[in-house]
């Protein structure tokens, strides 16, 4: 990866030295590039998908099926009273993958509860807890997990012996006074095997789509580009002033600009976001490479810059679509110039996929992947194929077998949904 020499007006008029802060980029094939006019008007963490693996809590349960019975859709956990907390309570179908969700949008929760893919009075991954921008803008780090896993945090209420099992995160820059070239994707390095254009589309929810490589927005205006897959790294350039009006968030977003910027954010001006979106199967993997565990917001929070860092190394808008060009200079600016709480520790962020020292592991995956493509070819479901495992007598080794490497059982379900969708897809189901 090729950067810039960065420079000032004011080092250069001084002794030529570099700035490692300045806004002139230098480079010996494309020369100079000004950045000066560029404003980074925001960085934030938007969101954050903490799980935990423990036993429900049978008290709540009974409550919650007793509301799920009785349609009441709102609730109190706790005691009612001053200073309690009222949810807004749905009782979620399989797709869903958690029976329960709870939310609270003037707090900024959203509470995922009960997952299918356990028994409620077994251990699993049966809580996830998803908090918003305004909820972790309000709040220290420390206060943040305090309300997550303190004594009397939200996991404390819903299980038994919780214990954190992942956290992914989403990382945010906001930006004023640049456009990318209507050619950005052929200069784009990315890992990311595949570019799909969507023109002229007025409304995409970027929560949920999961192409490789996609753009969308009219031939006149600027394409608002998604890359990489939700179940791993996905990297989202939009319009986030456009993004705010329709969500009715002018306010909010206005005032975190003005105070970041101190005062520099011009309201005239749109405001565009680059955002990184970590799974926690990656953060996971970025612990294992550094030889750390990364599993709760905790654990992870001190690392946001370099993980940001290592964000905008593995996907990144270079000068040119030659291999080897020079990264362009405001991709550097960004990468190096954005924080998240602490500054970067300069580490060299590789990720490690956990390896098995048990010589069955092998003969456990080819097993598992052998019965997937039989199963297919039976045209039995995720359910029949979890049953057909369930019956083998070895079955508590497979089980042994994802917990050693920090995983559940509700990870062997979702591989084996994944498994028989590959399998039709491709034709191995034939």
């Amino acid at each position: 990866m090729k950067l810039s020499q960065r420079f000032s007006t004011e080092s250069l008029s001084k002794d030529g030295a570099e700035d490692s802060r300045g806004r002139l980029f230098f480079d010996p094939v494309n020369g100079w590039t000004d950045l000066s006019l560029v404003q980074i008007v925001g960085c934030s963490v938007d969101t954050i998908r903490q799980l935990f693996y423990g036993v429900p809590d049978e008290g709540l349960i009974d409550k919650l099926e007793s509301h799920a019975k009785s349609r009441e859709d709102l609730i109190f956990l706790g005691a009612e009273g001053p200073g309690a907390i009222r949810w807004h309570f749905t009782k979620m179908g399989k797709v869903a993958r958690y029976r329960y969700k709870l939310q609270n949008n003037d707090e900024g929760i959203v509470i995922l509860f009960g997952s299918y893919f356990e028994k409620l009075d077994s251990p699993g991954q049966h809580l996830k807890i998803e908090l918003s921008p305004h909820f972790i803008s309000q709040r220290s780090k420390i206060k943040i997990w305090q309300r997550l896993h303190g004594d009397y945090g939200l996991s404390r209420a819903f299980l038994h012996d919780p214990m954190p099992r992942g956290c992914a995160v989403h990382l945010a820059a906001d930006y004023q006074g640049f456009t990318v070239e209507k050619d950005f994707v052929t200069h784009l390095s990315t890992y990311s095997r595949t570019v799909r254009t969507f023109d002229s589309i007025s409304e995409l929810d970027l929560s949920s789509f999961s192409d490789s490589v996609a753009s969308y927005g009219g031939s006149n205006t600027e394409k608002n580009y998604l890359i990489g897959r939700a179940s791993s790294f996905q990297v989202c350039m939009y319009d986030k002033t456009k993004e705010m009006v329709k969500r009715d968030k002018q306010d909010y977003f206005q005032r975190e600009w003005l105070a970041y910027s101190f005062g520099s954010y011009d309201p005239a001006k749109k405001v565009r976001r680059i955002e990184l979106r970590f799974h926690h199967s990656v953060i996971r993997e970025i612990g294992q490479g550094m030889d750390k565990s990364l599993e709760s917001w905790f654990d992870v929070v001190d690392h946001l810059t370099d993980i940001w860092r290592y964000g905008m190394r593995l996907t990144r808008y270079n000068m040119t679509s030659c291999r080897g060009s020079v990264v362009h200079p405001f991709w550097q600016l960004l990468m190096q110039d954005v924080e998240f709480y602490v500054p970067a520790d300069g580490l060299q962020i590789c990720r490690k996929k956990k390896e098995s020292v048990d010589p069955i592991a092998k003969n456990i995956s080819l097993l598992i992947g052998n019965m997937i493509t039989l199963c297919a070819r039976s045209g039995m479901n995720t359910k029949q194929v979890m049953g057909q495992l369930k019956r083998l007598t070895f079955y508590p080794q497979i089980v042994s077998y994802y917990i050693s490497r920090g995983l559940s059982e509700s990870d062997l379900r979702e591989n084996v949904e994944k498994g028989l969708a590959l399998r039709r897809i491709i034709g191995k189901a034939a």
